[in-house]
């Protein structure tokens, strides 16, 4: 069962069923937190079908429905239990909105709300109040976001506030709950300048202990929790990568264009004919419901673009198949054709749009800057060129995209900036600090001026750029080698988590001086063995239970203080998939990994 699913089974099993009685209506009111949780994890039938007519949003007027129930899905803050009592005539002078009560809070809530709760003049009206647990939005099957959009100013802009580490503890910890796992927490020590990280996986310790003594959890010592800075990989967020997902959503965004993808309903949109102001328009979901886009989405473009036209011509021959019997006179015959002629064409339609966004995506790295910036990029991050030649300085590369050349495809200041910064990234790689006199006039170079901010805050992610600050001197864990073959000459740089994950799931051998438990409890359990994930292979070959649709064995969850790119999602996908078929050779675990997630690859995801 995906984490999807799960948080799917919550909602309903949890909240809507025990309340269902058929015939009877109810409307269920959310704050923006799970608003988007329901609309991630359930479709409109799944809400009727469990007696919902109705969903309002708890900050707005509203009209009264005093002749039903209401279902309050929230976070448990003051601004919405203001807001429920509000909602019941609390003070006097409010209508009363609904007939009853029935509040689901997504985290537990304190003590001081209950009991404010418990004393307002609404208590009697309140008929069921319960914690479910789920205060995160399930992106994707491996996939998790903790929905805050100031991360970056929270986490590196000194803004960290005590309260919002609980919320984040909370969040992760309900992220556990949901997958009936209390893991180990582990910390990223070397070369992370954040306090908070550490207090972050202090308060997840302290919150996963008192789950586990209210029975909320099962308890466990052999699945783990990592918690990251940014700065253990500072590269792959920047650079372009050629899988279908990551070009699509980091290409395809600009809202001028004809066709678009909307990173925030995760839609592609596009138009049958040229564009035209009064011609309809084509939407198609890009979510883990749609079994193409799950096949497609972590393929290399080339690959993706031969699977999209294999699919068509499959179908086209299907299709064609049908057409040839259109002269049967059999009753029966012509109407089995009728009855498979939708089915078919529902197909062509998919396989169309998804040809249609390759397409769009070949047509938009082809046609400008970003063919160009993608191999100097690989070489920046590698540090070797397509040959293997190891690249000494990159700067006479460089120079094209910061300086017009003639009749050449000028280069926007955003792309500028990505290159500028795998350049500064390049060169503390090769231990040669830069001077900012010399940044500086790169940055005149390249006109970007406004984003030379952007370059020198490389320092908050533990990047000592200049060579003149506090910050330790880079020791990084060594990149496990791979073999080269076979690789596409713009897909050279692996990301780093990659590393992380196979290190846990099949060498069992992370570094325990650059990921340490963050509790000596933990290290010197004797269920943890070398830094890995135990026994992947299970107790004598035998395989783990299996409670609700999944294995209860250990679990990996990976949390990015800050941001990750599709191309680090594509690695918990591909690390769960050896595990998947692991597990076919009577290998007993099923690895769980999941990520926060928000916006696009185009810039830092904002946790």
């Amino acid at each position: 069962m995906s984490l999807k699913d799960a948080a799917r089974k919550i909602i309903i099993e949890d909240m809507f069923r025990p309340l269902h009685i058929r015939g009877e209506w109810k409307v269920l009111v959310v704050d923006s937190l799970g608003k988007k949780i329901i609309s991630t994890c359930l479709k409109m039938k799944d809400i009727l079908d469990n007696g919902i007519t109705l969903i309002e949003d708890i900050t707005v007027t509203r009209q009264p429905l005093t002749y039903l129930d209401a279902v309050y899905f929230m976070r448990p803050n003051q601004e919405n239990i203001g807001n429920l009592k509000n909602d019941f005539g609390e003070p006097r002078d409010n209508p009363r909105l609904y007939k009853a009560a029935h509040v689901f809070f997504t985290e537990i809530i304190s003590d001081e709300l209950l009991v404010e709760l418990a004393k307002s003049d609404m208590a009697p009206s309140v008929l069921t109040v319960k914690e479910v647990n789920l205060a995160f939005l399930p992106v994707e099957e491996r996939v998790f976001s903790l929905d805050n959009p100031d991360a970056y100013k929270h986490y590196y802009g000194n803004e960290m506030t005590d309260q919002r580490l609980e919320e984040l503890a909370e969040q992760l910890v309900t992220v556990c709950a949901t997958l009936d796992d209390s893991p180990c927490p582990k910390v990223r020590t070397c070369n992370s300048n954040l306090e908070c990280v550490r207090k972050l996986a202090k308060k997840v310790q302290e919150k996963l202990d008192k789950y586990r003594e209210a029975d909320l959890l099962t308890p466990s010592n052999r699945s783990q929790l990592i918690i990251l800075d940014r700065g253990f990989d500072p590269v792959s967020p920047f650079l372009h990568d050629l899988t279908f997902q990551a070009m699509a959503f980091d290409l395809l965004s600009s809202a001028s264009a004809s066709s678009k993808i909307d990173p925030v309903k995760c839609t592609y949109t596009y138009s049958e004919r040229g564009g035209s102001l009064d011609e309809s328009k084509t939407e198609i979901l890009l979510d883990s419901s749609n079994e193409v886009w799950r096949e497609l989405r972590h393929l290399h473009i080339s690959t993706c673009m031969q699977n999209v036209n294999k699919k068509a011509q499959a179908l086209y021959n299907k299709y064609a198949t049908i057409r040839g019997n259109q002269g049967a006179t059999d009753v029966h015959e012509m109407k089995s054709m009728i009855n498979k002629m939708p089915k078919y064409k529902k197909e062509e339609a998919v396989l169309t749009s998804f040809l249609r966004l390759a397409e769009d995506c070949m047509k938009a790295y082809s046609s400008g800057t970003v063919e160009r910036a993608v191999k100097l990029e690989q070489d920046m991050a590698t540090g070797y060129d397509s040959t293997g030649n190891k690249i000494e300085d990159n700067m006479r590369a460089c120079v094209p995209v910061f300086v017009p050349q003639n009749n050449a495809p000028i280069f926007t200041p955003y792309q500028k900036l990505r290159v500028l910064i795998l350049y500064v990234l390049n060169k503390k790689g090769l231990n040669k600090h830069l001077t900012k006199d010399t940044l500086s006039r790169l940055i005149a170079k390249a006109d970007i001026q406004k984003e030379e901010k952007a370059v020198n805050n490389l320092i908050s992610l533990g990047i000592d750029i200049f060579g003149t600050s506090d910050i330790p001197p880079r020791q990084d864990p060594p990149r496990k080698e791979r073999d080269m073959s076979g690789l596409y000459e713009t897909s050279r740089f692996t990301p780093v988590v990659m590393d992380i994950m196979e290190a846990v799931v099949h060498d069992r051998n992370l570094d325990a001086n650059h990921y340490p438990f963050f509790s000596s409890d933990s290290q010197n359990s004797n269920d943890v063995e070398g830094g890995g994930i135990i026994s992947l292979r299970g107790h004598g070959g035998m395989r783990q239970p299996v409670m609700g649709g999944r294995t209860t064995g250990p679990k990996l969850i990976i949390f990015v203080m800050g941001s990750i790119g599709y191309s680090e999602m594509r690695c918990a996908h591909q690390v769960s998939l050896t595990c998947s078929l692991l597990e076919s050779q009577n290998f007993s675990q099923l690895l769980k990994l999941f990520f926060r997630l928000r916006g696009t690859v185009a810039v830092l995801y904002a946790a």
